[in-house]
């Protein structure tokens, strides 16, 4: 009985195993072809690393057996290196020499946590996070729900940017409204001359794409500021309900099709930012709150055009979501790698007061 007890064991290991195997396969296709435009694809490429997950615990319990069953999940494994190297790197910064050098910021602002501000407070979290964005020193800053009050001096960032950085564009989620007053939008701020802008505004999210065409020197670029749409992940809610079953119920079926919505959202999100992309007359560099993890949809579709600044240069997981489950990295820096060269990269996780970390790039030109 015992023996038969041990072989039903394995056997449903095994077959475990090869659900396991055929499943990750299944997400890889998914990250890999980046063809699949249906919400479903989105729910399945995130969750990739729970695949992961399952595969190295499978591969423990047939090493310890010493069974050669292990080569599966290795095998599986090795088939995603690309993959698992947008998950994690651990790249040094390259040395100073003379060749001319961007920095570049994005930064979600979190509408400045306008609604806890206490004006009494100089330690609250509003003013942690403008100072923050004015303090990190960038020759362009790139910024998210940015909130623009010019009566109330905390508030008046506009003007506190332009004072390093005094070259600005603004989209703004009322149209038409330039000054930015009162509301949230996406602003590029840069040190060089700003010559032309583009700008795409949803207001599903007061969310949008913002171009600027820099001169840096002798040089034109275009720098993007992007977000998409929220992922819709707010898993405090579910668990500020605690044994309230209903309320968390509730709030898990809320950030399920929130979750969905967003999947549909940024694909068609995604698809103007691609023709954003082919159209560019010049290099460009894209900075923004993406809100999608390394193996979905719009990641991967940038990724076909474009380099990646943390896989290049980063160290570590490079999480840029605070929040929980605090471990997402949705904050970007996409790059032309025919004409930059990504030499230092550093997410900000010692700045949490915000529900993003910012995120800083330097670049070097190669031309």
């Amino acid at each position: 009985m015992t023996e038969f007890l041990k072989l039903s064991l394995k056997r449903i290991l095994f077959l475990l195993n090869m659900i396991t195997a055929l499943y990750t396969l299944l997400v890889y296709q998914l990250s890999y072809s980046v063809s699949v435009k249906h919400w479903l694809g989105g729910f399945l490429t995130l969750s990739l690393p729970i695949a992961w997950f399952f595969n190295i615990f499978f591969i423990v319990i047939w090493a310890f057996r010493r069974s050669k069953r292990a080569l599966i999940s290795v095998i599986v494994l090795v088939i995603g290196f690309p993959l698992i190297l947008r998950t994690f790197v651990w790249h040094q910064p390259v040395e100073a020499d003379k060749r001319k050098k961007l920095s570049v910021l994005t930064y979600n602002l979190m509408w400045s946590d306008t609604e806890r501000f206490d004006p009494s407070s100089g330690k609250s979290g509003a003013v942690n996070i403008m100072n923050t964005a004015l303090e990190i020193d960038a020759d362009i800053k790139c910024v998210q729900e940015l909130y623009n009050l010019d009566s109330r001096w905390q508030f008046a960032l506009i003007k506190r940017f332009r004072e390093k950085n005094k070259h600005y564009t603004y989209v703004h989620s009322t149209p038409g409204n330039d000054q930015g007053q009162g509301a949230i939008g996406l602003a590029i701020f840069s040190r060089y001359p700003i010559i032309k802008k583009k700008e795409k505004h949803w207001a599903i999210n007061h969310n949008g794409l913002l171009a600027a065409d820099i001169v840096v020197g002798r040089d034109t670029i275009r720098v993007m500021n992007v977000q998409l749409r929220s992922m819709g992940v707010r898993v405090t809610k579910v668990l500020e309900a605690g044994e309230d079953k209903e309320r968390a119920k509730k709030e898990a079926k809320t950030i399920y099709h929130q979750l969905r919505d967003g999947f549909k959202d940024r694909i068609i999100q995604m698809i103007e930012l691609e023709r954003w992309i082919k159209a560019s007359p010049y290099p460009v560099i894209i900075a923004g709150d993406f809100n999608e993890v390394p193996y979905g949809y719009a990641y991967g579709r940038t990724r076909k055009y474009l380099n990646n600044a943390f896989e290049a240069r980063g160290r570590g997981f490079g999480f840029t979501y605070h929040y929980p489950p605090g471990f997402l990295r949705i904050d970007n820096q996409f790059f032309d790698e025919n004409y930059f060269e990504t030499v230092n990269f550093r997410t900000y996780s010692d700045k949490p007061y915000s529900d993003h970390y910012p995120v800083w790039a330097q670049y070097a030109f190669k031309r």
